[in-house]
């Protein structure tokens, strides 16, 4: 009996050929079970992109606190240096400046020092 069929018989493959054939040629990436997965995959790589941006923004805005704590230190140490006398009117704008700027006043470590002078001196 002749057959009239037009496909050859095909030799059989080990597993790991046909999987580095299939994985070499792309043809894996049309396989129906891999095309389920593309709006999972496209997901993660969106998310992974976000992740990456917003690390790059967090890195500006570290480097922004950096410089405006140099710029302020800097600033004090100036006023320091100088011994300058603020004015009350003017201190409050400076304050006022540096609150617009996220800097805020930090009084956990505050602390007063008084000299009291001995009772006898008081007389």
């Amino acid at each position: 009996m002749i057959t009239t069929s037009k496909q050859e018989p095909k030799e059989p493959k080990t597993k790991n050929e046909s999987f580095w054939k299939q994985l070499l040629s792309g043809d894996f990436l049309f396989a129906p079970e891999t095309v389920r997965w593309y709006p999972y995959i496209t997901y993660v790589f969106l998310l992974m992109i976000l992740i990456v941006l917003n690390e790059q923004n967090m890195e500006a805005k570290r480097q922004t606190i950096k410089q405006l704590e140099t710029e302020y230190k800097q600033t004090i140490s100036a006023l320091k240096h100088n011994n300058l006398y603020i004015l009350y009117e003017q201190d409050q704008e400076l304050k006022q400046m540096l609150n617009k700027r996220g800097f805020e006043k930090n009084e956990k470590h505050a602390y007063k020092v008084v000299v009291q002078t001995p009772k006898e001196d008081a007389e």
